[in-house]
């Protein structure tokens, strides 16, 4: 039996995914039964993800993801650098930050140096970044884990941050419209944005310019809840003009 289950593992890890009519092919004396079953266990193994049907591997999605991840990160990389550059300025040392998810925010991560602070985060690749600073301690929200951008909401982050005084947030948004204000994909995401600009004495927005006029199911946030709105010299000007007049500061 465990010479099976080994043999579905490699199946499955060398292409990804494989269904139990493939398996069942390959096994021609054993029950489609005893192949769900064997499913079943390589799951409660941390191996494979049952899907209607089949099985995926946990280490190819695991890959996939990271590939993503790297993807957006790369995407846009010198308008994120510009905009790195300019809100790492804006960060005070000896000062507790919150470092929202998101790639233009692993930019900012990247460019601070040595600079001494308390670190707070809900990105798990974050936390990485962040740990190689010798001069930042380093938390992170609980919460649960999100699959598709690798990042920790929920009401576990949420009330993780009572009684956490935020010095400054860099926040992230996935798109920005005067009408809709800083919009993202989720609840969760939004509900614990939220919660860290109430708890922040200072927030800074960071979005790079392809995300103007666009619009996402979630508003977390007004012109009139943020302080900076730090961007790259892409932007349309235009655009900025609902920002100034709300009295934000423009970078």
């Amino acid at each position: 039996m465990q010479d099976r289950r080994e043999e579905i593992l490699a199946i499955i890890t060398a292409k990804g995914e494989a269904s139990i009519q493939e398996l069942s092919a390959i096994f021609p004396n054993v029950s489609s039964m005893t192949i769900r079953r064997d499913l079943e266990y390589l799951e409660s193994c941390g191996d494979v993800v049952r899907t209607k049907g089949g099985a995926k591997s946990i280490r190819h999605l695991s890959l996939r993801r990271e590939a993503a991840y790297h993807h957006r990160e790369s995407a846009n990389a010198d308008l994120k650098h510009e905009i790195a550059k300019k809100a790492s300025s804006l960060i005070d040392d000896d000062s507790c930050i919150y470092f929202d998810a998101g790639s233009t925010i692993m930019h900012i991560a990247q460019n601070i140096g040595e600079k001494p602070m308390f670190a707070i985060t809900n990105d798990p690749y974050l936390a990485l970044e962040l740990i190689k600073n010798p001069n930042c301690e380093v938390s992170m929200t609980s919460g649960k884990l999100s699959r598709r951008n690798v990042s920790l909401s929920g009401l576990g982050a949420t009330k993780f941050l009572e009684g956490i005084n935020i010095g400054t947030a860099l926040m992230a948004a996935s798109g920005y419209s005067p009408d809709l204000g800083f919009t993202c994909g989720t609840y969760d995401e939004a509900m614990l944005k939220q919660a860290v600009i109430a708890s922040a004495k200072k927030v800074i927005m960071v979005m790079d310019s392809t995300k103007f006029a666009h619009s996402h199911p979630f508003t977390f946030a007004k012109a009139n809840d943020i302080d900076y709105f730090v961007t790259d010299s892409q932007v349309d000007k235009v655009a900025l003009a609902p920002l100034s007049r709300a009295g934000v500061r423009i970078l």
